[in-house]
């Protein structure tokens, strides 16, 4: 099988793997897994006796009243009488939405929430209540009666369910009927940490790349969410008003961190538009909370809005992500690495399915709070949470796309550099590279010149196949040699440089001993050809300007000093050859 088709295969199975865990998700949050109560627990969705403005009802289920549209100020009563099947340290629990509460049992006031922030103006945080039912003779069928006072407008168009039953079983039930949406944001929280951890390190060392930096916020914002709508902090912890706040504020910063993120990763859509809306999404959480803070406008008046200018977002941005998924798609189709999809196709996937699901949830929350009994208080968050479960795991799927697209660019890139800055003959680099690097080097470093002897009488007298295959043995020498060098380079027919950055006081004597063994075991070995070469070397050190190129003139007139001695030697055996010839061995001349 061809490696391009293995990898299409393998890779297709990770879209698969993102459908099976929302799978999993949905069969860990149902009912199989619930444990069954040891004692009696109930909804008390029956019976009920309402109070609310006009409205005055007797008998009618909590889940079939729609309040409308409360006001501020607005009070609601509601009454009933408790189950007569006994339970031990029984509990009433039952959550507030924006209102302040008081609870009488047999006309007595057992319980309070939300007076004090009422009477200084205060935005109410969403609150669960539990109101202890203590145990006494007449402790079965007694009469309970609750009171809300809205403190928001349009706070709640629903009554929440009220459960009844043993204390301990009723925090278990909430925990069990909470799990989904418990561990998809403890999750997403780690999962975050994991991701700004490595961040962080990317950035330091491998570039100034934010993306994977605001993918960490995209999770930590989405998780943080997740806890706070199902107000799972607030069931551990006595911050209500902290996190409801936290919850307002995670959700406002959501549509930020996914344009921040996908402005970072791709620059094609860093247009005026996508900065535009950058700074709406900057501006907008950090103008609510200050406002909210300055208590002059509470922050879950800012919801709608949110809404608009998320579905608003998502209608402009999702159509560039399609035409450059499309493009990406065309370019990277016939390259070898390509496995199927690009980086952008997953990542799109992610963000349609997120934005179907949150879509969904926004109609629903408005469809239950407008034309459905019961109100919004039934609507949830699940799809937004396995939408934000997909969409982080399709983020961490984009990185791996993205990788496999920047490992090819990089072999591509290399590829093409290679033709520009390779000679053809030796694989070295050549005279452009050695020009682009000395121009570009500093600190310390050193400079060896070479000059291969010899070669014009090798290919005058050999020919030129005999005169290239004593260049690509002498460039063979070179790189074994000077095998620590940042380089080395042919920068012309018989020339040849290397660069040796923080050199030791003897590495270039050693390096340059090394050559001269290897050269004299070539030699040894081959009868046809015989390689000298001349060299000189300088540091940077040398030199007033340390500059590269006068370190390299340095070097190169110790070059032709040793070439000149060279020569001289050459000549001199020339000479003495010559004489011999004509004088004969004993140097008496020839009858």
């Amino acid at each position: 099988m061809k490696l391009r088709e293995y990898m299409r295969i393998n890779v297709w199975l990770l879209p698969i793997v993102i459908i099976i865990i929302p799978i999993i998700m949905i069969l860990f949050g149902s009912s199989y897994l619930t444990t069954p109560h040891d004692f009696y627990f109930a909804q008390l969705d029956s019976n009920w006796s309402v109070k609310c403005g006009d409205l005055e009802t007797e008998g009618p289920r909590l889940s079939d009243i729609n309040l409308g549209h409360l006001k501020k100020g607005d009070t609601l009563v509601l009454s009933t009488y408790l189950p007569k099947e006994p339970v031990p340290s029984g509990a009433l629990m039952f959550r507030s939405l924006l209102s302040t509460v008081s609870v009488k049992i047999d006309e007595k006031l057992v319980y309070e929430y939300g007076q004090d922030y009422f009477e200084k103006g205060l935005m109410i945080p969403k609150h669960y209540n539990f109101v202890p039912i203590y145990k006494t003779a007449a402790s079965h069928g007694r009469k309970v009666e609750i009171t809300f006072v809205i403190a928001e407008d349009n706070a709640f168009s629903g009554i929440s369910p009220i459960y009844y039953g043993n204390r301990h079983e009723i925090e278990r039930f909430f925990v069990q009927k909470n799990r989904l949406t418990m561990f998809i944001g403890v999750f997403l929280c780690m999962f975050a940490l994991v991701i700004f951890t490595l961040s962080s390190y990317l950035y330091i060392y491998h570039g100034r790349d934010l993306s994977l930096l605001f993918s960490s916020f995209i999770s930590v914002f989405f998780g943080g969410y997740c806890l706070s709508y199902a107000d799972i902090y607030n069931f551990f912890a006595n911050r209500d008003g902290f996190f409801t706040v936290l919850e307002y504020v995670t959700l406002y910063s959501i549509p930020l961190s996914i344009i921040a993120f996908l402005v970072t990763s791709h620059p094609e859509l860093n247009s005026r538009v996508e900065k535009v809306m950058l700074t709406i999404n900057t501006a907008f959480p950090i103008i609510t909370f200050a406002l909210h803070l300055l208590n002059i406008v509470h922050i879950n008046k800012f919801v709608t809005t949110l809404h608009v200018i998320a579905i608003t977002e998502a209608i402009i941005t999702i159509p560039k992500l399609v035409k450059n998924m499309i493009k990406k798609y065309k370019q990277f189709h016939e390259e070898l690495g390509f496995t199927g999809m690009t980086s952008d196709s997953i990542l799109l996937l992610g963000l349609i399915i997120f934005i179907t699901t949150a879509v969904g949830d926004i109609l629903k929350y408005n469809f239950f709070r407008r034309f459905e009994a019961g109100g919004e208080v039934y609507s949830d968050i699940n799809f937004v949470c396995i939408g934000a479960l997909c969409f982080v795991m399709c983020l961490f799927v984009y990185y791996f796309f993205h990788g496999i697209e920047h490992i090819n660019d990089v072999r591509t890139r290399e590829h093409l550099e290679g033709l520009a800055y390779t000679d053809a003959l030796t694989g070295l680099m050549n005279r452009a590279k050695c020009m682009q690097y000395m121009a570009q080097i500093s600190g310390k470093y050193a400079v060896i010149s070479l000059d291969l002897d010899n070669l014009k009488t090798v290919n005058d007298t050999l020919g030129h196949i005999e005169g290239d295959r004593m260049i690509k043995a002498f460039a063979e020498i070179l790189k074994h040699a000077f095998a620590g060098a940042a380089l080395i380079g042919r920068t012309g027919g018989d020339e040849f440089m290397v660069v040796v950055e923080n050199p030791s006081e003897d590495t270039c004597e050693i390096m340059l001993q090394n050559m001269e063994e290897k050269i004299a075991a070539f030699n040894q070995n081959d009868k046809v050809i015989n390689i000298s070469t001349s060299y000189g070397y300088a540091s940077s050190e040398e030199t007033k300007s340390h500059k590269a190129e006068d370190v390299f003139m340095l070097a190169d007139e110790r070059m032709y000093v040793v070439k000149e001695e060279h020569h001289k030697i050459k000549m001199n055996r020339f000479m003495s050859d010559l004489f011999e010839s004509v004088t004969g061995k004993g140097g008496k001349k020839k009858e």
